[in-house]
């Protein structure tokens, strides 16, 4: 918890601690333990009164860094910027949905995706009655659309689609765009030259419908092909071809994973055609956590079931990879404040305990500490980004429970 009397982060204390850093507690200065740098950015001058119910990397390369963020209640799309000494700053011109997109509030776990080729983000969000409204841009948001189907948004992905399908464009060269899974469909994102009827294809197993939860991609050739992880458990890849529009398409292979995922879970890229799934009930505290073969939709090892996870995203410092869990209501001093772990992944799957565990050193009841994580590049390398209620963690420097950094300090002149 943050108080008025807490010890400011002072130059001093930063070089003390620096010059001692096997002993030293960043709860000294802060409230955060474990040794960590860590910058904290409390609610800028934005109107929503829930700040930080999904945040993702903004844009890439150069100095610093850029973290998208979305605000509930009155639903804000606004920019962190940090400069390359760790400072925060609200970039200028904070969307407000409402007036400017007609969204007057956001599911408890809004979608916001990032391009794996580009500095774009999107965000795949229920805009009102039997609307979808998906937001995607570079710096701000510069395009969107409204598509209107009979359900609400589910999942969504960044793919590698095939030339466009609509005779007025066949032929075309396509960039990666969002898939947005919708009820029993799949619809393809068209922003330039839209298509009359917006293009959509019924995923199915065996003709039955498979209850979309969760969507993600792996390379087929030129293309991507599209995996879908369904209310039953089973984890299904689908052709590219679902991007421009069907009738009912069978999957190429599918698998039961043995786990029923709700809204709001994922399918993440590892790298080397590999994802990792995030899963979790609705209705409980169950939670699942895998690695798979993104081809053969075979499991590599075994899961991490700990309860209350709630969000993942995948941090890469050099050639290993590790997936950071959010548990918003974890319970730490007999509080549901909520911890974040780090999972090291390999070629046997995740390690079955965590590299390190974060959480506020002064917790308090429904901090959501981990509600929404990511990998924020800056000054060229990423680092881990952590939200929380009305409030955003970045650190900067990171040390593992076996006493070895992660990553050193990455703030200039520091």
């Amino acid at each position: 918890m943050r108080t008025e009397t807490r010890i400011p982060v002072t130059l001093a204390a930063i070089a003390l601690c620096a010059s001692s850093v096997g002993g030293c507690k960043w709860s000294e200065f802060d409230d955060l333990q474990d040794e960590t740098w860590v910058g904290a950015t409390e609610k800028p001058g934005v109107s929503s009164s829930d700040y930080g119910v999904a945040i993702q990397r903004g844009a890439r390369g150069g100095e610093g860094g850029t973290l998208v963020v979305l605000g509930a209640g009155q639903p804000t799309y606004s920019r962190l910027v940090y400069n390359a000494q760790g400072d925060s700053s609200l970039a200028s011109g904070s969307l407000e949905l409402n007036s400017q997109y007609g969204i007057g509030t956001l599911d408890a776990q809004p979608i916001m995706i990032a391009d794996p080729t580009s500095d774009a983000v999107a965000v795949a969000i229920n805009a009102g009655g039997s609307s979808i409204a998906v937001l995607t841009g570079t710096g701000q948001v510069d395009l969107h659309q409204v598509f209107v189907t009979p359900s609400t948004v589910e999942a969504a992905t960044y793919m590698q689609p095939p030339p466009r399908a609509d005779a007025e464009h066949l032929g075309e060269a396509q960039p990666v765009q969002p898939l947005i899974g919708s009820g029993d469909f799949v619809l393809g994102t068209f922003y330039a030259n839209v298509p009359r009827t917006q293009p959509k294809c019924k995923l199915t197993q065996a003709m039955a419908v498979i209850g979309i939860r969760a969507l993600g991609a792996v390379a087929s050739g030129a293309v991507d092909d599209v995996l879908a992880w369904g209310t039953t458990g089973k984890l299904y890849r689908y052709p590219s071809s679902v991007f421009n529009g069907c009738d009912t398409v069978e999957p190429v292979v599918w698998v039961d994973t043995g786990f029923s995922p709700g809204h709001g879970s994922q399918i993440l890229a590892l790298g080397g055609g590999l994802v990792v799934l995030q899963g979790h009930h609705d209705s409980d505290d169950t939670s699942f956590l895998q690695v798979y073969d993104g081809a053969a939709l075979t499991p590599v090892g075994g899961p991490v079931s700990l309860p209350k996870l709630r969000a993942a995203a995948i941090l890469t410092r050099g050639a290993t990879s590790y997936v950071i869990a959010g548990y918003p209501t974890a319970v730490v001093d007999g509080k549901p404040a909520g911890q974040v772990m780090l999972f090291k992944t390999s070629a046997s799957g995740l390690a079955a305990q965590p590299a390190m565990t974060l959480n506020d050193a002064q917790p308090d009841s429904n901090q959501s500490f981990g509600r929404a994580v990511t990998a924020m590049p800056f000054n060229g390398a990423d680092v881990l980004a952590v939200a929380a209620d009305n409030e955003i963690f970045v650190y900067f420097q990171l040390k593992l429970a076996d006493g070895t950094m992660l990553y050193d300090e990455t703030r200039q002149g520091r």
